[in-house]
C-alpha cells in the first residue's frame, strides 16, 4: 500500500511556512497544478517532491509543509492532472489502472517543467532536489540523468526494474539510464519490499557502483513497501526516523541550505 491516507500526525510548529496552489505552464499547452510550501525566510534551494500513484495528497502536502520548514522551497506537481481523478473510495485496482495510462515522456517533460520553474523562480537558490516515492522514486531515479540535472535526488522505494509498458518503456536499471545518471543518489528500501524485490536492488546498486555513480543505497531490515510514518506507535517508525533524517542531512549538504541559515 502507497500513502493514500491523511498523515496521522501532521507538520505543526517549527519554521513558519507559506502555501499556495499554483498552475505550471508546460510546453505552451498545459497548466500543470503545483503545490508549493515556501520557507519564511528565502531565497531558498528548491526541492521537486514527486508522489505514488495515489497522487500528492494529503500525505504528500504535509511532506512538502516538513520541507519548507526545514528551509527546502517545495514544489508538489499533480502528474496525473490529464487523467480522470480518482476519488477518496477509489480501489487499489482502480488507482493502479489510472497509472497505468500516465505517459513516462509526458510525466518526465513535467518534471523538467517543474525543475526549470523552481530553478528560475524568484525566491529560489538555483539549487534543485528530487525527492519522490514509489513511482515518484522511480521517476526521481529517471530525472536524475535528464536535464536540468538535480543536485540531490533522493528515492524512497522506487522500481530499479519492472515490467515495461507502451506508455511506460524506460527503466532506472537500462545501461543508457545508469550511465547517464550524473546526480548525486541517496535510496531507501525495506528488505521485505516483495513488490520492488531486492534482488532487482542489488543488480542496480552493481550497475551504478560499476559506472562509478555517486550513490547511497540503504536497506532497512524487517520492513517493507511505503514505511516512511511519523508515527512513533509504528513499526517502521526507527526505520522511517532514520530515513527522513538521512534525507534532509543530503539535500542540505548538497543543496547548500547554510545559505537559508544565514
Amino acid at each position: 500500500m502507497c500513502h493514500n491516507d491523511s498523515p496521522i500526525f501532521p507538520v505543526s510548529g517549527g519554521a513558519p511556512v507559506e502555501e499556495a496552489d499554483l498552475f505550471i505552464e508546460v510546453q505552451n499547452i498545459s497548466s500543470l497544478p503545483v503545490f508549493l510550501a515556501t520557507p519564511e525566510r528565502t531565497p531558498a534551494p528548491g526541492v521537486l517532491l514527486i508522489s505514488d500513484i495515489y497522487g500528492p495528497g494529503e500525505f504528500y502536502r504535509d511532506l512538502a509543509r516538513r520541507l519548507a520548514g526545514a528551509g527546502f522551497m517545495t514544489a508538489l506537481p499533480d502528474l496525473f492532472f490529464r487523467l480522470e481523478p480518482t476519488s477518496d473510495d477509489s480501489t487499489r485496482d482502480e488507482v493502479r489502472t489510472r497509472n497505468a495510462q500516465l505517459d513516462q515522456t509526458q510525466a518526465l517533460e513535467d518534471i523538467r517543467a517543474t525543475l526549470t520553474w523552481l530553478k528560475h523562480h524568484q525566491l529560489g537558490t538555483g539549487k534543485l532536489g528530487t525527492l519522490g516515492f514509489c513511482m515518484g522514486g522511480t521517476l526521481v531515479m529517471l530525472a536524475a540523468g535528464r536535464q536540468p540535472n538535480p543536485d540531490a535526488s533522493v528515492a524512497f522505494y522506487g522500481f530499479p526494474k519492472r515490467q515495461r509498458t507502451p506508455l511506460n518503456p524506460v527503466l532506472p536499471s537500462d545501461e543508457a539510464e545508469v550511465s547517464g545518471l550524473e546526480s548525486p543518489l541517496l535510496a531507501f528500501w525495506g528488505d521485505q519490499d516483495k513488490g520492488v524485490g531486492m534482488d532487482n536492488v542489488r543488480a542496480y546498486r552493481e550497475a551504478v557502483t560499476r559506472y562509478h555513480k555517486a550513490h547511497d543505497f540503504i536497506i532497512y531490515p524487517g520492513v517493507g513497501h511505503a514505511f516512511l510514518t511519523f508515527d512513533p506507535e509504528a513499526d517502521s517508525y526507527a526505520a522511517s526516523q532514520d530515513a527522513w533524517a538521512r534525507t534532509l542531512e543530503f539535500l542540505g549538504l548538497h543543496l547548500d541550505r547554510a545559505h537559508y541559515r544565514d
